[in-house]
């Protein structure tokens, strides 16, 4: 579960963020729909296992008018047949085995596809939260600084106005800086306000809720204690990378499955009906009729048709080699990259904390030495100015270092459902790629399978 700092009973937490995205988020859901649909390749591809079974019906009645019986009314066809049929292939010399095993390879894939759409979700879920959380705490530190600047403008304008003693003085120039911050302020103001609207909208798309009072997450759990195990944690389960892997089972399948069409095939089939005459029906006219075949076909020469398919599918499984290659530098370089992010952020914000602690002191020792003449009105400008920046950013220090502990988890393949929500009911893939798996079993299924697997 996310680990979440104090906060209000009725406030809006990470997890219930987390929750209401993975509920109803489009993206996610459309690929779990995806997944089930893929899946279903492996149920289809299990079909040249199992027998089909079709009934024919025919009925023929013409008359002949070329004949001299046709003076007579008498017909020249006249007939009705019905049959079922069924078909079972014994042997296909591996091309449907073939044809399995890329298509279990492809589901698996997607259902990698799938934990990749959701650590993907998930990462922009929790990077709208903190947008929304930096955003509002800027927005209120540009209203403290607004606040700030008007006391100082009356105050500085006061003094101009009715002058005092020398050290108490001020100039023209004072209140016109002073005025100058102000209105900077103002516009800065205003930015913060657009870009907090923004971030909300944000939210509400990728979340499915409005903002509520959310809570600054204390971490996110379940990072590696060092940079070694993370990069070992993503060579066995980055997502993107997992997928390549499946992927490239399934092209070495195909290659196999190509092989495959230069052997030969054993089908047997078998029909059962009867055939009579149309019209008029006499029902004890008709008589039985039952065919059976034993075929075997063995490709001899096809224009060179399967060479150049057995050519296509090393091509396309060498590509498949590269993009497990470029998966695995990718997923690498990520640990590499939001581990340094996290370390540094976590430094950026231990040190954001005691600038802020700084300047919250300095500026209110600049405005109580102010008052006594001891510092002029550029110095007490010049600390609220630092203090402004200073908490700017340590928000986008938070911001950030969140943000990269999200991508590091998602990058280890930590960023699961599984992992963040694990009091909620999860989709399970799994499970839906079993289901397909084993739909429309039939008895035969098993001994022919094991034939055509046979060398292979």
């Amino acid at each position: 579960m996310v680990m979440l700092g104090t906060s209000n009973v009725s406030a809006q937490t990470l997890s219930e963020a987390l929750a209401q995205a993975y509920r109803s988020n489009p993206t996610l859901l459309g690929e779990q729909a995806n997944q089930r649909a893929v899946t279903e390749n492996s149920a289809q591809a299990r079909s040249g296992w199992r027998p089909t079974v079709s009934v024919n019906m025919d009925a023929n009645y013409q008359q002949g008018p070329y004949t001299g019986a046709f003076a007579l009314g008498t017909y020249t066809s006249n007939y009705a047949e019905g049959s079922v049929q069924a078909t079972q292939t014994l042997y296909s010399f591996g091309h449907t085995a073939n044809q399995v095993r890329a298509a279990d390879a492809r589901s698996r894939a997607e259902g990698q596809a799938l934990r990749l759409a959701e650590a993907q979700v998930f990462t922009n879920v929790i990077s709208v939260y903190m947008d929304v959380l930096r955003d509002r705490y800027i927005l209120d530190v540009r209203k403290a600084d607004l606040d700030m600047l008007e006391r100082q403008v009356r105050l500085t304008t006061s003094r101009y106005t009715l002058g005092g003693a020398p050290s108490e003085q001020v100039t023209k120039t004072d209140v016109e800086q002073a005025e100058t911050r102000r209105r900077s302020a103002e516009v800065a103001l205003t930015q913060a306000r657009a870009t907090l609207a923004a971030s909300e909208a944000l939210f509400r798309s990728t979340v499915g809720a409005s903002p509520g009072k959310l809570v600054m997450p204390a971490g996110l759990p379940g990072l590696p204690p060092s940079m070694e195990q993370a990069l070992s944690m993503a060579i066995a389960a980055n997502p993107q990378l997992a997928r390549m892997r499946e992927t490239k089972d399934a092209t070495r399948a195909d290659i196999d499955t190509a092989r495959s069409q230069w052997g030969p095939q054993v089908q047997v089939q078998g029909s059962f009906g009867t055939i009579g005459p149309a019209s008029p029906f006499r029902g004890r006219e008709y008589g039985e009729q039952v065919a059976g075949t034993v075929a075997l076909v063995q490709p001899i020469y096809n224009g060179d048709l399967y060479n150049s398919q057995i050519r296509q599918a090393r091509a396309k499984d060498e590509q498949a080699r590269q993009d497990v290659e470029q998966a695995r530098r990718a997923a690498l370089q990520n640990v590499t990259t939001n581990w340094n992010a996290v370390e540094n952020g976590l430094q950026a914000i231990r040190a954001g904390k005691e600038e802020v602690r700084s300047g919250e002191t300095a500026l209110k020792g600049y405005q109580l030495e102010y008052g006594y003449g001891l510092r002029s009105t550029t110095d007490v400008l010049y600390a609220d100015q630092n203090l402004r920046s200073a908490q700017v950013e340590l928000a986008s220090s938070l911001h950030d270092t969140i943000v990269a502990e999200a991508s590091l988890l998602a990058a280890t393949g930590r960023l699961q459902a599984t992992d963040v929500l694990p009091g909620l009911t999860h989709y399970d893939a799994a499970a839906q790629f079993q289901h397909a798996r084993t739909r429309g079993w039939e008895p035969l299924q098993e001994p022919v399978a094991a034939l055509d697997r046979a060398g292979w």
